[in-house]
């Protein structure tokens, strides 16, 4: 562990004891119930019964499946362990989550839903960076926070909070690593949406600092296996290094057909996309072919000897809920992490649920980060730009022989 995760580790501990202490009731505390200092109704804060409702759209069956069950389980997790431990002032939470199957229009119906039904007073962990922009008019509209959306890019909306590197950011590190192992020449394969455009934006933003060479961009379309053609030219295009955007099918179809034509280029994807700590993308390919890919980090790795880490993993043991087995435990762990700083957020609102005051509180969050020791440093702050939380991302590199995960690179900032 480096010295850096060790002091955030330490200051991660000594801030549960501190908010355990700060649960006593002597000082006033939560005296008055949930939602003591919030003035009139607030949406999805229940006064009476002291229940708060949360909600969250994952892709849990579909295409995306393996990482949406860790994803939802993660949450579920926190939500569970939050409220085993009294809650938070006065509030326990009630989450409701809806399966969006990994397309755009059922998670726009699902928040919808989530809106105009259960009455949810924001979103934690939803998860498809292609889908989730297209729920933004939704939620500005009911002024609905969404806290910790999985990867989609900064678009500087007031009630969107990004508590993870963008893609555009983790995929400026993969190509920070390509220039480090002595790569010249680059190209990039990415879905026909702001997924892949987030990959082009990468390689245009980076390769330049390290004087390398753009050979390829290819575009391959949401859904489809029909990744050859892309293939072909990245191959032809004599690229020495390849950055995806892509699903779990797709890269792994990807990294087969590199193998299967003897072309054997370092190749890098965002978390989200290599599925980096779990099987998501390697599981689907041959083990020869995923041998030595790459994943950028968003956070730390489900093995970590981390003390919070640890902490997840005894809880990812003995859980049964939805998503329990799963084969990408690295998910939970995300949205576990996302969730844990949702709660301490949430504790800084001191019983005041207002939209204005959640917004108010977060964007001061610039001055006192949040410190969730398996996540970059949290610090928000006001738009333009502030919403953008987490700075930096770590490498990961797979073994076949293993079938393990190693961070070969901490967790930097893009060159510049």
């Amino acid at each position: 562990m480096s010295k850096l995760l060790k002091v955030l580790a330490l200051l991660f501990a000594v801030a549960l004891v501190a908010a355990a202490c700060g649960n006593d009731d002597d000082e006033g505390g939560a005296a008055s119930g949930c939602g003591y200092a919030t003035e009139g109704d607030a949406r999805g804060v229940d006064k009476e019964s002291g229940v708060v409702t949360i909600g969250s759209s994952q892709p849990f069956t579909g295409r995306a499946a393996v990482a949406g069950e860790g994803l939802i389980a993660g949450i579920i997790i926190a939500v569970e362990e939050v409220n085993a431990n009294g809650g938070i002032d006065g509030c326990t939470f009630k989450l409701v989550w809806e399966d969006d199957r990994f397309e755009i229009e059922q998670m726009v119906t699902n928040v919808r839903k989530m809106i105009e039904q259960d009455n949810v007073w924001g979103f934690v962990g939803t998860a498809g960076s292609q889908a989730i922009p297209s729920t933004y008019p939704d939620i500005e509209a009911a002024g609905t926070p969404l806290w910790g959306p999985v990867s989609p890019a900064d678009q500087d909306i007031q009630e969107v909070y990004l508590t993870n590197p963008t893609r555009t950011e983790q995929g400026r590190i993969c190509i920070d690593h390509f220039a480090e192992q002595g790569a010249t020449k680059v190209a990039a394969i990415g879905q026909d949406n702001e997924l892949g455009e987030e990959a082009f934006n990468a390689i245009d933003m980076q390769a330049p600092v390290h004087g390398m060479e753009i050979v390829a961009k290819e575009e391959v379309e949401v859904l489809s296996d029909a990744v050859a053609p892309a293939v072909l030219s990245v191959i032809d295009s004599g690229a020495d290094a390849v950055l995806t955007a892509l699903d779990g099918t797709q890269n792994g179809l990807v990294l087969d057909q590199f193998h299967e034509a003897g072309f054997d280029p370092l190749v890098c994807s965002d978390q989200g996309s290599a599925g980096a700590g779990g099987q998501t993308t390697v599981g689907l390919a041959n083990p020869e072919a995923s041998d030595g890919y790459l994943g950028a980090l968003q956070g730390a790795l489900p093995d970590s000897d981390m003390e919070f880490v640890q902490h997840w993993a005894g809880l990812w043991e003995v859980y049964e809920g939805p998503g329990s087995e799963s084969l990408a435990p690295n998910f939970s762990l995300q949205t576990y992490s996302i969730t844990r700083a949702f709660f301490e957020l949430w504790d800084r609102l001191e019983g005041d649920y207002s939209y204005e005051n959640f917004h108010a509180t977060a964007e001061a969050m610039v001055d006192d980060p949040i410190l969730i020791p398996a996540m970059p440093v949290l610090a928000c702050g006001p738009l333009p730009g502030g919403h953008g939380c987490a700075s930096g991302a770590g490498i990961s590199e797979y073994d076949a022989d293993t079938e393990t995960w190693t961070q070969v690179r901490e967790f930097l900032p893009p060159a510049s």
